[in-house]
Order: C-alpha cells, then structure tokens, then sequence
C-alpha cells in the first residue's frame, strides 16, 4: 500500500493544519468491491463498493391451507451440505424476503403448530447477481399427513427378515407424487430409508441402506422415523418425527 497526505482541515481555534495520513488502496478496493458483488450488494454513490448489506432478492410466501402462514422461520440453504446462508421469518402476511447470491439453492419452512408439516422445502436457482426470484407458495399445512405405527415411543423386538416391521402412516389428502419412510439412529445419522412410492406403509426387516449403514444388520436401539413426501408443487415435506426403541 502506498502512503499519500492531505491536508486536514483547520480545528476551531487551530493556527496551522496539521498533515494526516491517508491510504490508497487501488487493488485492494477492486478486490473488496468483487466480493460485494458476488453477495449482492448495490453499488453505494460515492465509492461504488456498495453498502456491506446485500440487497434482498429472493421473495416468496407461505400459506396454511390457503391463508397467510405468519411468524414462521424460513431458512436458504445450501442442498450439498445443508448448510444455512440465511434466516427470517415470515411476516403478518406470510411474506418473506432474503438476500441470495447466485448459485443453487434450497428454501426450507419449519411448521410451528400442531397439523403443520415439521417442514417444507423447495429448490430454486439464482442465475445472476443480484437476479430477482418470486418463488411459488409454500403450503405447511399437512392435510392430516401423520405417523400411525409403530406409535410414538413404542418399544419392539429388533426386526430381522423372518419378523420385519412395519412403518405406516396417513397420506396428506391433496395428494402426493411418492412418499417414503427415513430412520436415524440417536445420532441423527440416516441409517434406512424404504423405497418412494404412493403407498402408506413400509417395511423394514432391519438392515441399513445408507451410507455405512448399507447392508448391516441395525443393532437394538431407540430409532426416530418419519415420512418425506415429494409434492405436486415441486415442494418436499416432512412429517414430526417419531420415535421407536427396538430390543
């Protein structure tokens, strides 16, 4: 960086000025001005670097059974790691509005009264800087979509493929595109999950499917469970989560 001076204008009462030391910062500023654009922001009047504030692109709404769903927490995620960029809730209105930089990107409403679904989300992309998206409703409302068995905290024998267990639940009643029942073990990691279909039961003769867990017989445990359905609308949502002690 190289330093250069300039005169500081005279305090009241001063008799001289004084010199105060400056920095000019050519390619420094080029590069902090890069980085506020990759994140969105507008360009500030007088330097052109824009406020440290991205600007909001990204807007949607989020209903419950066709009326404005409020005070809601909507998250942006990254669907590789899902990881959170952003947070905010919905307004009086159900409305939403958050900053978004270009990239592929996932909206994720988490349900807060009973009848709602624990969550809904939905893919959308950012194609450019800045680019303004309105995104399709999100409905939270469940349509008595529920888990039926085994009941929450039920206690079983540790299924095997002479006596597998079945998981079973109600369907939302406007209608799905597949559903398919996912199981995690106490640490949250995904262990099995059935195969998508339009049925309302799955069963399970107690050998993982995902990740490490492929093709190895589960020990006894207290499990969660619940359901993923892929909807009409393009959305995905999930059922609360259950829970299930095999022994």
């Amino acid at each position: 960086m190289t330093p250069s001076f300039r005169p500081a204008s005279p305090g009241t009462g001063s008799l001289r000025s004084r010199r105060v030391a400056t920095w000019t910062l050519p390619l420094e500023g080029a590069l902090l001005a890069g980085v506020l654009a990759l994140v969105g922001c507008s360009p500030d009047v007088k330097d052109g670097l824009g406020p440290r504030v991205p600007v909001p692109n990204v807007s949607g709404r989020v209903e419950r059974d066709g009326v404005a769903a409020s005070a809601l927490d909507v998250s942006v995620r990254d669907p590789n790691d899902d990881s959170t960029i952003a947070d905010v809730k919905t307004d009086a209105n159900g409305s939403y509005v958050v900053p978004v930089p270009a990239g592929i990107w996932e909206v994720k409403v988490k349900g807060r009264v009973t009848g709602d679904f624990a969550s809904v989300t939905r893919g959308f992309v950012v194609s450019s800087v800045g680019q303004q998206v309105s995104m399709d409703s999100l409905d939270i409302f469940a349509y008595q979509a529920a888990l039926v068995a085994p009941a929450d905290a039920a206690t079983l024998g540790l299924p095997n493929a002479s006596d597998p267990v079945t998981f079973r639940w109600s369907l939302p009643r406007h209608g799905i595109l597949s559903a398919r029942a996912q199981l995690y073990n106490a640490s949250g990691a995904a262990v099995w999950y059935s195969a998508k279909s339009s049925d309302s039961s799955a069963v399970w003769d107690g050998t993982g499917n995902q990740g490490t867990y492929t093709g190895v017989g589960l020990p006894a445990a207290t499990y969660t469970w619940r359901v993923k359905f892929d909807l009409p609308d393009s959305s995905e949502a999930r059922t609360p989560s259950g829970t299930v002690t095999f022994q």
